[in-house]
Order: C-alpha cells, then structure tokens, then sequence
C-alpha cells in the first residue's frame, strides 16, 4: 500500500512538472518575442458572456451575469500586481474585440490611440454556475470556464492567450488534483473563488512589466 501511494505521489508531480501548470484546467500561450512588445500599459475591456454549447454528450453550460463583471474585474485587479497599468475601458466594441478570431487593425489602433495603451485585454466567460451546497457538503460544484488574450494595440497581433475551465471535482473523481485540493482547505470553492483561482494561475504565465528606458 505505501508503495503504490509513493508511486501515485511520483506519478502527480510529474503530471505538473511536465504540463509547467500548477493545475491541467489551465493552459496559455505567450509569444516568443515577448520582450521586444515593451508592454506596461494595459486596456482591459470588459469580457462578454460566451456559454459553451452541448459537446460530447456534456450539458450545455450556463453563465450568470454578475460572473462576467467578476472574472473582468479580477483580471482587472491582478494585472496591477504584475507592474502593469491596467486601465478600464468602456463597452464600446467589446463585442468585436472579445469574440476569438482575427481583430480589426484599425479597430484596435484606435483603441490604443485614444487611451495610450500598448496592448488591449479582453475575453470571454463560457461557463459561471455557483454551487449549490456549502464549503463542506455540496449538491452540485461551481464550474467556471473563461478565455483571454492580450491584443498589440499598434497591429491587432496576439501577445498572449490563456484558457482555463474547470468544474470542481472531489479526490475520488480526480486524485491529480491532491495538492490543489490540499492548497484549498479541502472545501468546496464558490464560483467566485474558481475564477480568483483561474485568473491567478493564468498570469503566472505573464511576463512581469518592465520600466520602459528613459
């Protein structure tokens, strides 16, 4: 018994080591020429709801609208504790800019002219349900999915991308998430906590800003 706990054990930490995610709910992409963008001022427009619809057998997910403000809010927030100057900005065009695909050049310059930002944050939210229970004993988990990525406001190019969709899950159902299990008290998350999370995990792929030469 203690043999196969030590081999279960081995087995999760290279699970993480090989994935460089603390957690597989979680992927991104930075581009390699990162440095030379000289990002630090940063427009987050706010993200716009985007359910994921019914795949592989899966109930379509749903997505609470206060959820939305939340996960824009908390990108809004840790982008700050990066070095970066985070700057709101208004709903106008956020459709355009948030739905995946090819962005509008002259859209996006726009942007950045008008506010003095390097790149524009935006995305979406596929899934915000809250769980139905409390911290210890639950009826059904959260689940919250989001997508967002990082636009160059001087020619529409993708500096970053980063997904995370996650519907909680007990050990018994998923034992390589022990540490991130223990990390969380052994409770049950609020959907609110999941996206903190989410968000979090995300930007530790995020170069930190750097002060730009005088």
């Amino acid at each position: 018994m203690k043999t196969l706990k030590l081999s279960l054990s081995i087995l999760v930490l290279s699970i993480f080591f090989y994935t460089g995610c603390s957690t597989k709910y979680v992927s991104t992409a930075t581009v390699p020429n990162w440095e030379e963008t000289r990002v630090t001022k940063v427009i987050v427009i706010p993200f716009i709801a985007m359910p994921e619809g019914d795949q592989k057998g899966l109930r379509s997910a749903k997505v609470d609208p206060n959820g939305v403000t939340q996960v824009y809010s908390t990108f809004y927030s840790q982008f700050e504790g990066l070095g970066y100057l985070s700057v709101p900005y208004d709903e106008v065009d956020k459709y355009k800019l948030a739905l995946p695909g090819p962005v509008s050049v002259n859209l996006v310059r726009s942007v950045g002219e008008k506010t003095g930002g390097d790149a524009i944050l935006t995305g979406v939210v596929t899934r915000y349900e809250e769980r139905e229970g409390g911290p210890v004993g639950i009826k059904k988990p959260a689940s919250v999915g989001f997508e967002a990525r990082l636009i160059n406001a001087k020619d529409g190019t993708i500096l970053w991308t980063g997904k995370y969709a996650e519907t909680q899950k007990s050990l018994t159902e998923d034992l390589s998430m022990i540490f991130i299990f223990i990390q969380r008290g052994g409770k049950w998350l609020t959907a609110e906590q999941l996206a903190r999370y989410g968000v979090s995990e995300m930007l530790k792929t995020l170069p930190k800003a750097k002060r730009r030469d005088k």
